[in-house]
C-alpha cells in the first residue's frame, strides 16, 4: 500500500494459515520502495482538490497501477525478500486516497459518505497473472460508515494476546490507534489526530531539502508552549467524535503560515515549528492514551522511528515501562499496515466482513473488495 504521506510503497509477503477470524497470520517479508517523482507530484496535485483533466487521473491510476506491478514483481522474483517456498494466491493493494469526504450530504448529487481510492490494478493482474482484491472500503461507506479505519479488525489477528487492554497505535500520516479486547465485538477504534502529515508538512516549508523529521533530530529542541497551545485548537489536532475519519484534505496551512512568517520576522529557530507540531501530536495521542489506560502499548508505523515524537508520547502519557515497537512481535512498525492489507483481503476471500460498526458507526456492512482475475 501507499499511505496518506505519498512517501513511497510497503509490500508485505504473508502467510496466512487458518480462515476467517480464526486466521493467523506470518509476516515473511517486506520491502519498501520510493515512489517516483513525477508521480508522487501527480498524487499529490489530485489530493489537493485541484481541477484536473479526467486524462490525468486516469493516467495517475494507471501509473501507480504499474508501479505496483513493478515492485511485486522484484518481490515475487526474489529480489526483495526470502525467496518465496509456496505459489502465492493473491494481492491486496489498498490504492491512493485522493479524496475522503465520509460527511458529503448533497443528497440530489448522490450525497452520502464517499471516499475515493484510486487505483487500477489490471497491471498487476496482466503481468502477474494473479487475482487481486482492491477497494475495501466502499461496502462500509454505502452503509453509512466512514470507510475508516479498516485495519483494527486486522490488528486483532496480528496482535491480539492475553493482554487485558493492548493498545496498537499507529503513527503514520494520521495517529490512529486500534483499542483491543478479548473478542473481536469489543474491539474500538478511532483516527485521533493528524500525525507525520503536519510533521512532515512542517519540515519541508522550513527545511526544503528534506522530506521528513529523521530520527526526530529536528524536532528535539526548544518547544514553545505557547505555539503547541495555538496548534492545539486546531479541529484535526484532536478528534472529538469517535467516528470522525481523518484525511490529507482535512489539514491546513494557517497555523504553518502564522509560524513561517514570525521565524521569517524574528532570529527563532526554524526548528521551533517542527518541535512544535511535534509536541502537539505527542499532546494529542497522549491525551487520548490517558482515556484508554491500555496494559500494554504497540507502536507502528513510521511515526514510531521518530524518538522525539515517541519521547514525547511516552512522558506525556507515562507510558514508558509498557511501551513495545511493533518489531519486538516480530512484525516491522513500517509494515504493520501493509501486512494488515493482506489479512484483509484474506478475510474478503473468506466472506468476513472486513469493517467494525462500533469503529466506523456503519449500520451493518457487508463483505467488501473488489476482486479481478487474470
Amino acid at each position: 500500500m501507499t499511505g496518506t504521506s505519498l512517501d513511497g510503497i510497503d509490500v508485505a509477503l504473508v502467510k496466512i494459515t487458518g480462515t476467517g477470524l480464526s486466521m493467523k497470520a506470518q509476516l515473511l517479508g517486506h520491502h519498501a520502495q520510493s515512489m517516483p517523482d513525477a508521480l508522487r507530484s501527480t498524487l499529490m496535485s489530485l489530493t489537493s482538490g485541484e481541477a484536473r483533466e479526467p486524462i490525468v487521473y486516469m493516467r495517475a491510476a494507471r501509473s501507480l497501477g504499474e508501479f505496483h506491478a513493478q515492485v511485486l514483481e522484484q518481490l515475487l522474483a526474489g529480489g526483495l525478500a526470502p525467496p518465496i517456498e509456496q505459489p502465492v494466491d493473491f494481492i491486496t493493494a489498498h490504492g491512493q486516497t485522493i479524496w475522503h469526504a465520509p460527511r458529503d450530504t448533497k443528497e440530489e448529487l448522490g450525497g452520502g459518505p464517499k471516499s475515493w481510492q484510486l487505483f487500477d490494478p489490471w497491471p498487476i493482474v496482466r503481468r502477474l497473472k494473479l487475482p487481486v482484491c482492491y477497494d475495501l472500503r466502499q461496502a462500509d461507506l454505502i452503509a453509512g460508515g466512514e470507510g475508516a479505519p479498516l485495519t483494527p479488525i486486522a490488528d486483532w489477528v496480528m496482535y491480539r494476546s492475553d493482554d487485558p487492554v493492548r493498545v496498537v497505535l499507529n503513527l503514520g500520516g494520521v495517529a490512529n490507534g486500534t483499542v483491543l479486547y478479548d473478542s473481536v465485538d469489543q474491539i474500538h477504534a478511532e483516527d485521533i489526530c493528524v500525525c507525520n502529515l503536519i510533521i512532515d508538512r512542517s519540515v519541508q516549508r522550513m527545511f526544503p531539502a528534506k522530506r521528513y523529521d529523521e530520527d526526530g533530530l529536528l524536532s528535539d529542541t526548544v518547544v514553545c508552549v505557547d505555539w503547541v497551545s495555538e496548534l492545539l485548537k486546531e479541529p484535526y489536532m484532536f478528534v472529538r467524535d469517535r467516528h470522525e475519519s481523518l484525511g490529507r484534505e482535512s489539514l491546513n496551512d494557517s497555523w504553518l503560515n502564522r509560524f513561517e512568517d514570525y521565524c521569517l520576522g524574528t532570529d527563532e529557530d526554524e526548528r521551533y515549528v517542527i518541535s512544535a507540531a511535534v509536541d502537539a501530536v505527542a499532546q494529542s495521542i497522549a491525551a487520548w492514551l490517558k482515556i484508554q489506560m491500555p496494559y500494554r502499548l504497540v507502536l507502528a508505523g513510521g511515526g514510531s522511528r521518530n524518538q522525539t515524537l515517541v519521547n514525547r508520547i511516552q512522558s506525556y502519557s507515562d507510558m514508558h515501562r509498557y511501551t513495545l515497537l511493533s518489531d519486538d512481535l516480530g512484525i516491522p512498525c513500517e509494515a504493520r499496515e501493509a501486512m494488515g492489507w493482506a489479512v484483509l483481503g484474506a478475510l474478503s476471500q473468506d466472506g468476513v466482513p472486513v469493517s467494525l460498526p462500533q469503529v466506523t458507526g456503519a449500520k451493518g456492512p457487508g463483505v467488501a473488495g473488489v476482486w479481478v482475475y487474470p
